[in-house]
């Protein structure tokens, strides 16, 4: 089971209208809670300010950003002190 740290929940709740108030799963599908293009777009913008990181371009597809696991698995990967 992958743990989703509450900082990262935090970031990602501002961007998903659709979620309700408890634990975001790592299954959770973002696109499902409301996250459009835009919307990645201003995700990753808070995501890379918060985490001081910038995700190589050939992250920058659909499988990042199709749950909540695969966006935290990736940025971990990205940023070691993550994990």
């Amino acid at each position: 089971m992958l743990d989703i740290p509450s900082g990262f929940q935090s970031i990602l709740r501002s961007h998903l209208p659709y979620a309700d108030s408890g634990e975001l799963a790592a299954h959770d599908e973002l696109g499902a809670l409301g996250l459009d293009s835009m919307g990645v777009v201003r995700l990753l913008v808070e995501v890379e300010d918060a985490y001081g990181i910038e995700l190589p371009d050939e992250l920058l597809n659909e499988s990042t950003f199709a749950t909540v696991g695969s966006l935290w698995q990736t940025l971990a990967n990205v940023w070691p002190p993550l994990r």
